[in-house]
């Protein structure tokens, strides 16, 4: 399994959209990515306790059951995605893929 984080920076982002991120673009990556989805998270950055505002306004975890089946959806339709990110967003988000080695549920 693989997971695909997508972190929008907090700084100069004030105006990141999180209702169309949650009503819009979230069901267009399921739409997308099918089958090859195991799990999608959208979370919402939160201020630290002291009031610092998060270093990240929104995170997101793709998790990719099937790697081949997501690269077969996104060389179609990965354009989608790119061309509704200034929909939502003033600031570009920084992604990372990971293979991931260990995961446990919440008992």
């Amino acid at each position: 399994m693989r997971c695909i984080t997508v972190l929008y920076p907090s700084k100069d982002n004030e105006g990141f959209d999180h209702q169309f991120y949650l009503k819009r673009h979230a069901p267009l990556i399921e739409n997308i990515l099918g089958e090859s989805l195991h799990k999608l998270e959208v979370r919402r950055g939160q201020s630290a306790p002291d009031g610092t505002p998060p270093v990240y306004i929104a995170v997101i975890s793709i998790w990719i059951a099937d790697w081949t089946a997501y690269e077969k959806a996104m060389a179609v339709r990965a354009n989608e995605l790119i061309d509704e990110v200034p929909l939502f967003t003033k600031v570009m988000p920084i992604i990372q893929t990971d293979e991931v080695s260990y995961s446990s549920a919440s008992r």
